[in-house]
């Protein structure tokens, strides 16, 4: 059976980074556009789930662990990491226009 791989629109703003969408909303801001299976938009929006749910954990957000080196140095990579593979994953599943615009901030690497 062929999988069938659909449009959809990604804005990675840090409050709605899981939200998908499968036509352009302009006021979102920059979206990316990627066409994917059913199978690899469910494991980006895994992925995109997972960054954006780092990034508003409440031992991140609600305690003094951000003022220790050791921790925010930690948290910061484990944000990092978690975005790049979203970098990644937007890259191998982008149209031309996404693959250029990601390749021109030097996140595809």
């Amino acid at each position: 059976m062929i999988m069938m791989k659909k449009t959809y629109y990604i804005s990675l703003n840090p409050s709605s980074m899981d939200a998908v969408s499968e036509m352009k909303v302009p006021e979102s801001g920059y979206q990316y556009e990627i066409q994917a299976t059913e199978e690899e938009m469910e494991a980006l929006q895994d992925l995109l789930t997972v960054t954006q749910a780092h990034d508003v954990d409440e031992r991140n957000l609600l305690t003094f662990r951000h003022f220790d080196d050791r921790y925010a140095i930690a948290d910061r990579n484990e944000y990092q990491e978690g975005l790049s593979n979203v970098f990644k994953a937007l890259y191998e599943l982008g149209t031309p226009e996404t693959k250029q615009a990601i390749e021109e901030i030097h996140l595809n690497e």
